[in-house]
């Protein structure tokens, strides 16, 4: 009976650490998106491979979860799950080294985490993982088979939202006579026709998909050789954009406010809207779909960008 108990015990610490697995995929799921744009702030890969390692992140958190719950596999299951909790584990030591105390994303944006109490989390799994590493596997027929569909389940899953590059690109729309017709009731804008570069940014600070472009063009901006003019339009207020630079970590050198009636007109009602421009002249023009990084750098890093 007191063995029973403790098989029992034994395995409903693995079930835990299984569904915070499953929990934390799903969670990094719903706002892929800004997952991937997390990877790619650190500077470290590019754009292309900061979504696709976010999606085999999922992949992995989500096939380890259902084996460890199924007990499928469990030895290796065990060590693969070790490795990858100390995995985690260093990066959050090396973002408390930096002083970083932002949501490290490892349950998404729905549950903000900051590395201090990710690592105590961690703490608990390892915790849970050393029981639940005790109790008897279940005696599943077939359990290659097994490990193949769950496999192949966890890649459509983690892969159902196309990564960058994949899948066809969206028009980045701008109604360029409207703009020059609004030029000249804003100087701000007038006088951008004078600078050599000049990034030009139009967003709502309530748009999930402009937080997400505006981190992707602060990596670009810190790695770029020439800094530019950057300039932002903000449909908002003043509250409005203090929050979104907290939450996006990025601070803007000049701004200023237009209503939306003014605005969406010259982005075709699409917002963000990134151009890139150069005495005047637009040389690309951007939306979070369509960010493209190495034409950015391009832009960014070239003395004579035509």
């Amino acid at each position: 009976m007191t063995e029973e108990i403790s098989d029992r015990f034994y395995y409903t610490s693995r079930c835990l650490v299984g569904t915070l697995f499953l929990l934390s995929a799903i969670l990094k799921f719903i706002s892929i998106e800004s997952f991937e744009s997390y990877v790619f702030s650190f500077g470290f890969f590019s754009l292309k491979i900061s979504s696709y390692l976010s999606r085999f992140l999922l992949l992995a958190e989500t096939s380890l979860g259902i084996l460890l719950i199924t007990t499928v596999g469990k030895k290796w299951v065990d060590y693969l799950c070790y490795f990858l909790i100390t995995l985690f584990s260093f990066f959050l030591f090396y973002l408390l080294y930096v002083g970083d105390d932002g949501n490290c994303h490892c349950m998404g944006e729905t549950f903000s985490l900051t590395p201090l109490q990710s690592l105590l989390k961690n703490a608990w799994l390892l915790l849970l993982l050393l029981f639940g590493s005790k109790c008897k596997p279940f005696h599943i027929k077939r359990e290659r088979l097994l490990i193949a569909l769950v496999l192949i389940g966890s890649f459509v899953f983690a892969f159902i939202k196309l990564p960058v590059g994949l899948g066809q690109s969206k028009e980045t729309k701008f109604n360029e006579q409207l703009y020059r017709k609004l030029q000249e009731e804003y100087h701000e804008l007038k006088a951008l026709d004078e600078e050599d570069k000049v990034v030009l940014c139009f967003f709502s600070v309530k748009c999930k998909h402009c937080k997400m472009a505006m981190r992707k063009l602060e990596v670009c901006l810190k790695k770029a050789d020439i800094q530019p003019t950057v300039q932002w339009v903000v449909w908002g207020d003043d509250a409005g954009l203090q929050g979104f630079m907290e939450e996006t970590r990025v601070n803007p050198q000049n701004h200023f406010f237009l209503t939306p009636e003014k605005m969406m007109p010259v982005t075709e009602y699409n917002v963000p809207l990134i151009l890139l421009m150069q005495h005047g002249q637009v040389k690309a023009k951007m939306s979070n779909a369509t960010f493209d990084e190495t034409a950015c750098a391009a832009f960014l890093n070239t003395q004579d960008a035509n």
